[in-house]
């Protein structure tokens, strides 16, 4: 007896989500965890390279004394903390000027005005570059937290390694059953894209970068003055990355582990609204590329997992194969890089959430004709044109 059209469908999306959850795994699987002190060996070092810390901060008053804190008690010889104050109303401008009094090695700009064809964003961050004297540049958020040797441990592994650009995947705090579910599907989207074993050589399709941790040796920053390239860009960590990669320097991802950490959002309603500006452009502003994606992952699960449950026939014994492995799969690739392996099994949900995000974000851009980002509104047909970051990033040919 020959399957019905319906079972043909379930077991063709049920053998989809098999294929790229083996393909995602693979990849997810090279990620490896910034090595440790010891295993740098960073105490043997009699010098360390000067280190520029670059932190663009709008409104970030709720986040932004605390996770100063953090930076100030680093344990790096050579550092300046150049922390911009980006058009804020709240109190961050004073926190800023309260802790450069308090401590020399924070430098403290404050942004009044945005420049058309910028967004506030990438203008902070070109504008601290222009004063930045470091070596090694990191480029990091007002609201992410650091151990103490965790940029000794980063700039002896970049110097090890010889790269010109690291991003690290940081660990983020858990908030709530249904932000955990769709942040590891967020992330596991990321390992479909990027390979971290291609990550530096000419064959990376898709160089990664992360906002809360991008460093870049202060030579190539200077040279390739990559906001200016990057003024309208949405996304500019993956950005930053494209530039880096396109302009000679070698790249690499790794986890943080407990290293760098952040409290990301709230909980799933501020997810879902912060991710109002820039979940559209990972699709590149194009309606049928998200309407596609958002489909499928909203889609895939429910075809594959939640049908065959009401048809009670041979597509439910299929289902629980897929099912399970592709918990497997996930828990492989993902279990030691600071990932709850109890939320793990409720990928199908986490699924549902990010495709939710992903709609909204589109819905809500088209019918604005653009972003509202921090007070500023971008129209659309500026960041369509002047957008950089594709995933997947076609094949570069790389500048010299």
């Amino acid at each position: 007896m020959s399957p019905d059209p319906a079972s043909i469908v379930i077991y063709l999306t049920q053998l989809t989500i098999t294929v790229i959850w083996l393909r995602t795994a693979r990849h997810a699987g090279h990620l490896k965890i910034l090595p440790s002190a010891r295993e740098l060996k960073t105490g043997l070092r009699k010098a360390w390279p000067r280190l520029s810390i670059l932190i663009p901060a709008l409104n970030e008053g709720r986040t932004i004394r605390t996770a100063l804190e953090t930076i100030l008690r680093i344990d790096y010889p050579e550092v300046e903390i150049i922390c911009v104050n980006d058009r804020s109303t709240d109190d961050t401008g004073n926190v800023i000027d309260e802790l450069a009094a308090r401590d020399a090695r924070v430098k403290a700009i404050h942004i009044t005005d945005l420049p058309a064809g910028w967004l506030g964003k990438t203008h902070a961050l070109d504008t601290a570059l222009a004063r930045a004297s470091g070596d090694f540049i990191l480029f990091t958020d007002a609201d992410v937290h650091f151990e103490p040797d965790a940029l000794k441990r980063v700039v002896a592994l970049m110097e090890h390694r010889r790269l010109d650009h690291l991003t690290l995947m940081p660990h983020i705090e858990p908030a709530g059953f249904l932000f955990d579910s769709a942040l590891i599907q967020a992330g596991w989207v990321l390992f479909f894209f990027m390979d971290p074993t291609t990550m530096g050589s000419d064959d990376c399709r898709a160089p990664m970068g992360v906002g809360a941790f991008n460093m870049v040796r202060g030579d190539l920053a200077r040279r390739l003055a990559p906001f200016k390239r990057l003024r309208m860009e949405v996304i500019d960590d993956v950005g930053l990355a494209i530039v880096a990669h396109e302009g000679g320097g070698k790249g690499a991802i790794y986890a943080s582990g407990s290293a760098v950490s952040l409290e990301y959002y709230a909980d799933y309603g501020a997810m879902v609204r912060g991710l109002e500006k820039n979940a559209f452009a990972l699709s590149q502003f194009s309606v049928v590329t998200a309407s596609r994606d958002n489909l499928f992952v909203i889609l895939a699960p429910l075809v594959a997992f939640a049908w065959p449950f009401f048809r009670g026939d041979l597509t439910m014994v299929s289902a629980g194969f897929t099912y399970v492995a592709a918990c497997f799969l996930q828990y492989r690739s993902l279990g030691t890089h600071s990932v709850n392996p109890w939320m793990i099994p409720t990928f199908p949900l986490g699924m549902i959430l990010c495709g939710y995000a992903g709609f909204r974000s589109m819905i809500q851009t088209l019918r604005r004709g653009g972003i509202n980002w921090r007070g500023t509104f971008y129209p659309l047909d500026e960041l369509r044109r002047m957008q950089v970051t594709k995933l997947p990033v076609a094949r570069r040919t790389r500048t010299k």
